[in-house]
């Protein structure tokens, strides 16, 4: 639907000629005439820390949205910046002294009638800016008839190096058995260099990075391997440097789902602790790993690189697996009491990893045989769902998995006490809780009986 705007003129007008024509008729005024909604605008721009001068350009993205709204738009007041930060706005942005309006960019997005729409400012130190002088500055965003609406951001300038990391990356089609080549790059941001560097790298289960001398490496409670690596040089402002050949990676038979290889810059000097609970080794390499400057210094940092951690993101690896039900049989009399021991096994290769989510895999059900009451289950199984509610399903037990991965090999079990109660019933089962990543490969022997006889 299209919307139609009236504008305070015209409808003056309007009902100027509305009470003359009911004068003329001699008919009562009816209810007030409505105006139209003026809509909504509104704008978001983050709190910023920039070098001090000299350092490169910080671009930020000033967020513009609007529902409904007529000439949606930001107006900037740079006065509270005065002596400490500049700011330069894209061309079709109009300045009055420090006074900056923007209006919706032209690379809106319209998303079921919001505007969504970014303005690229560049920041950077006010010449002679001290370490930690800090600024404000006020952002108003309003329509032709909105209410307009003010806040505020702090910018603060920051002396010395600041590295960032510049890899943000997603990559599709990869398959068990390629060799990936994972990009490494960095650059300063500060004002000052860089005098060597630590690198921090961690490789989910199943992705095997290759070795070199100067890096130590370690294998972390959920089965990724951390690669910890110093690097010589001095890193000056704005220069990218790069891992030229990338880091060749194979992509083992233990790969299964979604990865994340992770990885983080800090400058040695002052870096923080290694990562907990990992016991860090060397490999025999022959290289070392170097990264080398790229092309001209930057005198502006492009928007979306903002901090000193990177991503090498891997869409749905489709490794192999087989995660087997395991089931049990035990004998007993009427009245005794025994134990079934049930659970998964997952026989590889691959291994299901739910640590991108943060959740856990290699959980199951139980449901015990008719005939059977539960007098024992360990405290990481309890019942599923509402037992008084059930109706007529069987009572079930969900088990918690082994954690957030599921390793290839290991045998997940629980122990259950049984009370006997009648010999005549149907047997029970044990099955899978999900299908994580996906249903396995065989999954025919995904649900295992429990009898008791």
């Amino acid at each position: 639907m299209r919307s139609v705007h009236v504008t305070r003129g015209r409808l003056l007008r309007g009902l100027t000629a509305l009470v003359v024509g009911t004068a003329t008729v001699g008919v009562a005024a009816g209810p007030a005439m409505a105006q139209d909604d003026p809509g909504w605008v509104g704008a978001w721009l983050d709190d910023l820390t920039v070098g001090g001068p000299g350092a490169p350009g910080r671009t930020v993205p000033l967020t513009l949205t609007s529902t409904g709204a007529t000439q949606p738009r930001v107006t900037v007041d740079l006065t509270g910046l005065t002596g400490v930060a500049t700011a330069s706005f894209p061309d079709y942005c109009t300045t009055e002294g420090a006074s900056v309006t923007c209006p919706m960019p032209p690379t809106a997005v319209d998303d079921f009638g919001t505007l969504t729409g970014t303005v690229p400012v560049v920041f950077r130190a006010a010449p002679g800016a001290t370490d930690g002088a800090t600024g404000t500055l006020a952002y108003t965003a309003l329509g032709e008839q909105t209410e307009p609406s003010t806040q505020q951001a702090t910018i603060t300038v920051r002396s010395g190096p600041d590295l960032l990391d510049l890899v943000h990356e997603s990559v599709s089609g990869v398959a068990v058995g390629d060799s990936l080549p994972v990009p490494v790059a960095v650059m300063n941001a500060g004002d000052q260099p860089v005098v060597d560097l630590r690198l921090t790298m961690s490789f989910p289960v199943g992705l095997i990075p290759a070795s070199y001398r100067n890096c130590r490496y370690g294998t972390n409670t959920s089965l990724a391997t951390v690669v910890v690596c110093t690097v010589r040089g001095t890193f000056a402002p704005g220069q990218r440097h790069e891992l030229r050949q990338k880091l060749a990676t194979t992509v083992g038979p233990a790969t299964l789902g979604s990865k994340r290889i992770t990885q983080f810059v800090e400058p040695l000097a002052g870096a923080g602790p290694l990562p907990s609970g990992v016991k860090l080794t060397r490999r025999e390499a022959e290289q070392g790993l170097r990264l080398r400057p790229v092309g001209d210094p930057l005198d502006v940092i492009p928007a979306g690189v903002t901090g000193a951690a990177g991503q090498t993101y891997l869409r749905s690896v489709q490794g192999a697996f087989d995660v087997v039900a395991r089931g049990a049989t035990v004998t007993g009399a009427v009245g005794d009491t025994v134990r079934v021991t049930v659970g998964l096994r997952n026989e590889g290769p691959g291994v299901p990893d739910a640590t991108l989510s943060g959740g856990g895999v290699g959980s199951f059900l139980f449901v015990p045989p008719v005939g059977t009451t539960v007098v024992g289950n360990p405290s990481s199984c309890w019942l599923n769902g509402d037992e008084e509610s059930a109706g007529d399903a069987p009572t079930t037990y969900y088990c918690n998995g082994p954690g957030g991965v599921f390793p290839a090999g290991l045998t997940h079990t629980a122990a259950f006490d049984l009370r006997i109660d009648s010999l005549a019933g149907t047997p029970g089962e044990v099955r899978p809780f999900e299908r994580y990543p996906r249903v396995d490969d065989n999954p025919g022997n995904d649900v295992a009986p429990v009898t008791v006889g």
